[in-house]
This record gives structure tokens, sequence and C-alpha cells, in this order.
């Protein structure tokens, strides 16, 4: 008796399949990098935004001029300071964009990426990521970094305050 065609092609599957999983198991797999020690870091940032003005740091690329700002987007470069006093230090910027994206409310989804040029963590960036509601209240998923925050991730807590004094 012959064999037929599929039985053969079933054989060829079989031997590669078996090659693979030898060729598999006799090479471990590592990743590319090793986290060593992980470390906690808390910090504190104050956004100075201003809105109005020619220094302003917000400006609207897209208004959609509907009864709410749902589908309006913004971008921002805002200062980071270590106080609340415009007199405080400057330690780097808060770049992002604000996409009025809730058709029921004010809210909005903000990734940004706080970029650090002075202080302990000067060249290194944190992404981030959330929605920002009415209150202006947000929690951000951080979902990477740079520098001193390489693999970085967890979250961060903002709060505005727009009766910081000078």
């Amino acid at each position: 008796m012959a064999s037929s065609p599929h039985s053969s092609s079933h054989l060829y599957f079989l031997l590669v399949f078996f090659l693979l999983l030898a060729a598999a198991t006799a090479f471990p797999v590592t990743s590319e990098f090793e986290l060593g020690r992980q470390s906690r870091i808390h910090f504190r940032v104050y956004f100075h935004e201003t809105f109005l003005g020619p220094d302003n740091t917000t400006v609207t690329v897209v208004n959609m001029s509907l009864p709410n700002t749902f589908g309006d987007v913004d971008i921002f470069d805002a200062v980071l300071r270590t106080g609340p006093s415009k007199r405080s230090t400057e330690v780097g910027r808060a770049q992002g964009v604000s996409f009025h994206a809730s058709q029921r409310d004010e809210s909005s989804l903000i990734p940004l990426v706080l970029v650090f040029t002075a202080g302990d963590f000067c060249d290194s960036t944190l992404t981030l990521i959330g929605r920002m509601d009415t209150s202006g209240k947000a929690d951000r998923a951080i979902v990477g970094g740079t520098g001193v925050f390489q693999f970085a991730w967890g979250n961060m807590f903002i709060l505005m305050d727009e009766d910081i004094g000078e």
C-alpha cells in the first residue's frame, strides 16, 4: 500500500516540531536586562502653569466649539518646580497633551512626560498617563521612564491647587 501525500506532510511537521523543541530546550532564554535591586522613590514637584498672557504654557490646538469641551485637544509645556512659589527651584518641564474625551463631563485623558533638567533626577524622564476629572484630581499610571527612572512603574497622584501663593 502506497503512502498518501498527507502522511508525509504530517511526518515532516512532526520532525520540524521536535527539532524546534530540542533547540528551545538546548538554549536557555535569558532576558535582555536585569532589573537588579528595585527601590521606591517618593518626590514632590509643582506644575507651574500659565493659561493667559505671553508666557502661557497651554495652547488649544483643536477647538470643536461644541456645547461642552468634548473633542478639544490642548498641548502643554509647564514648568516643574520644587515648591509652590515661582521663586522655587526649577527642576524640569511637564510636557503633554490633554484630550477632552468625555461627552458627559469636563474630564480629560492626559498622557504626559516629566522631563527633569536639574536636581537629583537630571537627564531623566518619567512617562505617565491618566484621567483628570472636573475637580482636578488625577491618579496617573507610570508607564516608564529614562535615566534614574528606567523601567519605572507605579502611580502618581496629582492634585490641583489654584490657591497656592507666590
